[in-house]
C-alpha cells in the first residue's frame, strides 16, 4: 500500500487529484488458492517488481481498518512516529530514494504477523 502525504500532495499539484488506483492487466496476479502461487510470486519479483494479491483470505473489512489506521499512522508529526522505533527488524524507518533522478522521501512501518513476538 502507498499513502502519499498531506506535504507530497501540496508539493505536487499534480497529485491531488488523483482517481482510485485501478489495476491495469499488466500487473501479475497472484491467487493464493492456487497451488503454483509461491511460484508466481517469485516470477512477479523477478520481471516485474510487484503483484496483486487475491483470494487471500482477509476480509475487505480488515484491509478498510488497515489503510484507515495507516492513514492515521503516516499523517502523524515525525517525532510521534520515531516513536514506535526504529525499523529493526520491526518499527518505523524513513529514508532518502532514487539515485535515478526520481528523488523522494519514502517512509515505512514494518510489522510481525507472528502474534507470539513481543517487542
Amino acid at each position: 500500500m502507498v499513502l502519499l502525504s498531506k506535504i507530497t500532495t501540496d508539493q505536487y499539484p499534480c497529485l491531488r487529484n488523483l482517481k482510485q488506483t485501478t489495476f491495469i492487466p499488466e500487473i501479475p496476479i497472484v491467487d493464493l488458492s492456487k497451488p503454483d502461487a509461491k511460484n508466481i510470486i517469485v516470477k512477479a519479483c523477478e520481471e516485474f517488481g510487484f503483484f496483486k494479491v487475491v483470494n487471500h483470505g482477509v476480509s475487505m473489512e480488515s484491509i478498510s481498518l488497515l489503510e484507515s489506521e495507516a492513514v492515521k499512522f503516516f499523517s502523524m508529526a515525525f517525532d510521534q512516529k520515531e516513536k514506535v522505533g526504529p525499523a529493526n527488524p520491526f518499527g518505523y524507518g524513513n529514508k532518502k530514494i532514487g539515485q535515478n533522478g526520481d528523488i523522494g522521501w519514502v517512509e515505512y512501518l514494518l510489522l510481525s504477523n507472528n502474534q507470539d513476538f513481543n517487542s
